[in-house]
């Protein structure tokens, strides 16, 4: 008896110690049915391969707590149309909404996402992340924004998203919207994450617009706090900005960005628009909130003039925008200094619906750094629209930041590590497939 035991010790030991399995589910369509069917068998660290097609979705897909691959057949191949109606609450507007959980690479890759014909009044996206993940890649997806944005990432997300392309032709729908949690206080009330791995990636993109069909779309834009790093980009046609705490309500601006080494090329002249002026465009990034560094940027522009690759705007200071007022009120510690303006850093948290305390939050000095922008090969320097308020020499310097330096290029997600990376399958990895 004492034998028998020692030999169930002895396999029960073998088998806690067998690496865990990463399975590969293989739907049987594009649609949206065999699609969830696959989701929803997918655990922790599978794949779900998605055949080529071409499927319209007219319901949502709501992936949570789980981190996975998903994973098409190639953009020109596997191709999901959004037919979801963009009805408010309690419709769920987005063709995809996905929440990972922090750990575990959560991947979305090879597909296109076909933006459809349903008016949306209140930019919710064709694919949406949210959440707390703190390793999530989109990547080598094809999105054709043409009611509503291509992509929207909400929450305190940390990831990339590197190797899309976003044609924006249609010029009606953002590529993509970032916001950090609902109304931006905790990232607000945050130490600085520059030069670090906790941000927003967007690198190594295509961000394209027809200019024969017409007026420009901007390409990136977000509020509520947020923390981008968009480098290694090619913009044709388009531009990249944030909101501030103005237009957007009690959301409050960006919190920071890092624009590097991105790239422009721009044609003024469109003949579909010809009585539009082509030097109507005063910059290619503008900015209305928070802090941080905008350099090695370039841009050839033809057929017409940009002035500046940075505009600097504070929207408070000639209008008046609930809940905050016109600068200054309580909010602001006076008219040359407003809450959350360009070139502020950290400050007290606020929260809730009415953003208590009320009072100015104390924000640190923060001033932005721009250096080595080109147009044409010309270094140009940014330009202030608020000038009473956004200062240079104060709020924004031409200088390399001291002590900056920008995180480790590629993106270590896109390099194949993940923040909890699960057991390595074996060979022999095991494959569900669905039939129906």
């Amino acid at each position: 008896m004492v034998y028998l035991s020692a030999v169930v010790v002895t396999v029960l030991l073998v088998v806690t110690t067998v690496p865990s399995v990463a399975a590969t589910i293989r739907a049987a369509s594009c649609s949206r049915t065999h699609v969830g069917d696959a989701v929803n068998l997918a655990r922790n660290g599978d794949t779900v391969l998605v055949p080529a097609g071409r499927c319209t979705w007219r319901t949502n897909l709501r992936i949570e707590g789980k981190y996975f691959t998903l994973r098409g057949e190639g953009f020109r191949r596997t191709v999901i149309i959004d037919g979801i109606s963009k009805a408010r609450y309690p419709n769920v507007p987005q063709l995809l909404w996905w929440t990972p959980p922090s750990g575990g690479l959560a991947r979305l890759t090879g597909f296109t996402f076909q933006g459809g014909t349903l008016a949306d009044s209140a930019v919710k996206g064709i694919v949406v992340l949210d959440g707390a993940s703190h390793s999530f890649r989109v990547d080598n997806n094809k999105f054709i924004p043409t009611q509503t944005p291509g992509l929207r990432l909400l929450g305190d997300l940390w990831g990339v998203v590197d190797h899309n392309h976003f044609d924006l032709s249609a010029r009606n729908g953002y590529a993509i919207y970032v916001h950090h949690e609902r109304y931006g206080d905790q990232s607000w009330a945050a130490e600085s994450s520059l030069g670090t791995e906790r941000n927003v990636f967007i690198e190594n993109n295509t961000f394209t617009q027809d200019r024969t069909k017409g007026y420009f779309y901007p390409a990136i834009d977000g509020w509520s706090g947020h923390r981008i790093v968009v480098r290694y980009n090619q913009f044709n046609a388009v531009k990249v900005g944030n909101h501030g705490t103005e237009t957007s309500g009690r959301w409050r601006s960006a919190r920071q960005f890092e624009y590097y080494n991105n790239t422009w090329v721009w044609d003024m002249y469109s003949p579909a628009t010809p009585h539009i002026l082509r030097n109507a465009y005063p910059a290619l990034i503008t900015i209305r909130g928070g802090t941080g560094v905008v350099f090695n940027n370039s841009a050839t522009i033809t057929n017409g003039s940009v002035p500046n690759i940075v505009e600097l705007r504070y929207h408070r200071n000639t209008g008046s925008y609930h809940p905050w007022g016109k600068c200054p009120t309580v909010w602001d510690l006076n008219a040359t200094r407003c809450i959350d303006q360009p070139g502020v850093g950290v400050g007290v948290l606020l929260s809730g619906a009415s953003a208590e305390p009320v009072g100015w939050p104390r924000h640190q000095a923060d001033p932005i750094y721009i250096w080595n922008n080109q147009i044409n090969t010309e270094v140009v320097k940014a330009i202030s629209r608020a000038p009473s308020v956004v200062r240079e020499g104060r709020d924004f310097l031409y200088l390399s930041k001291p002590g900056y330096a920008p995180y480790a290029y590629p993106h270590p997600l896109i390099q194949g590590f993940s923040r909890k990376t699960p057991s390595v399958a074996p060979s022999n990895f095991s494959v569900r497939v669905i039939k129906r």
